[in-house]
């Protein structure tokens, strides 16, 4: 049922993201390219294939990495074609870095990801159509 609600929300979404609603950010010279919402809870870090000089992605291809702050700190890394992302709730609470905003009804494309922003919560797909969905209501995962 909650993946039925998520493809209609992600249907009634798509006008937006085929409406000229891109939004593009810098890219750091690593690479990375980083955004927060509006309400400053939630956060990605997009890092290239092969990682970083201090970072090496787990398969070698590029990755998405999602934060949730409130009420739980959990991460969430989404390979640019694997499948079903696990969320990792974890004690520590870094925080977000302060980083560009993407705005409510606007998303955000680089390489194998998608990510729409909406006040009920961001929604990211990598290429293979697997996704997350970040909220202060909770984190889905498919």
């Amino acid at each position: 049922m909650r993946r039925l609600a998520l493809l209609i929300a992600l249907t009634a979404a798509a006008p937006a993201w085929a409406g000229g609603n891109e939004t593009a950010f810098p890219v750091a010279p690593d690479g990375t390219v980083s955004f927060v919402m509006p309400s400053g809870n939630v956060g990605c870090l997009y890092i290239p294939a092969g990682g970083t000089a201090t970072y090496a992605t787990f398969t070698g291809q590029e990755e998405l990495h999602c934060t949730r702050v409130e009420p739980t700190y959990t991460v969430v890394i989404l390979d640019h074609a694997q499948g079903h992302p696990v969320p990792i709730a974890s004690g520590e609470m870094p925080g977000l870095d302060a980083g560009p905003v993407l705005p409510y009804g606007r998303f955000w494309q680089q390489g194998a990801f998608t990510c729409l922003s909406a006040q009920s919560g961001l929604t990211c797909t990598n290429a293979t159509g697997a996704g997350l969905r970040m909220a202060r209501a909770g984190v889905t995962t498919w």
